[in-house]
């Protein structure tokens, strides 16, 4: 498995690109403290000093081995309406994604539209053995999302994740090489 480190990708209509400290106030009045991205992320709302500080450490570390986390913009506008972060296994030359959408721009097929560059980059370029994802199980637009990508539908990990409402079971998706 290559480490490059996270690198633009594009698409046709998208740009997948680092965070910027400049991002901070874009991102607060937008995915980050939407009602759905709080509840399956199990966060609180966060202030615009808090988001601030979160990208500070963001930035620091693009500078480690393996670490892959996207801002999604559109091409045309510059304007963010989500993000792709990778979690890497390195000994099993795995990673697994995580996503969110900005709630005034799901439905167009974008999320799935960055999914399929990152899965493309993680095989052609990083040279992953395998590309995994989960979600919620009530989460049904994550695994239309997944579906789309062409990735097979592993299982249910049974209560996996703790959310304020209590544990969750989740759908495990992978494609492998």
């Amino acid at each position: 498995m290559k480490d490059l480190g996270t690198k633009i990708l594009e698409t046709k209509r998208l740009i997948l690109r680092r965070f910027k400290k400049e991002d901070a106030e874009e991102i607060y009045n937008g995915v980050i403290n939407q009602k759905d991205f709080l509840y399956y992320a199990n966060k609180e709302k966060r202030t615009l000093q808090e988001e601030k500080e979160s990208l500070e450490r963001i930035d620091e570390k693009y500078n480690q081995r393996h670490y892959y986390n996207w801002l999604i913009t559109l091409k045309d506008t510059k304007q963010i309406i989500g993000r792709i972060f990778l979690v890497v296994e390195e000994f099993n030359e795995c990673v697994e994604s995580n996503y969110v959408i900005d709630d005034k721009f799901s439905k167009n097929g974008y999320m799935t539209e960055a999914l399929k560059e990152v899965i493309r980059f993680c095989f052609e370029e990083l040279e992953v053995n395998r590309f995994q994802s989960c979600c919620v199980i009530e989460n049904k637009a994550s695994k239309r999302v997944m579906q789309k990508c062409n990735m097979t539908e592993e299982g249910i990990i049974r209560k996996y994740i703790k959310l304020k409402d209590g544990y969750h079971d989740m759908y495990m998706f992978s494609i492998v090489k």
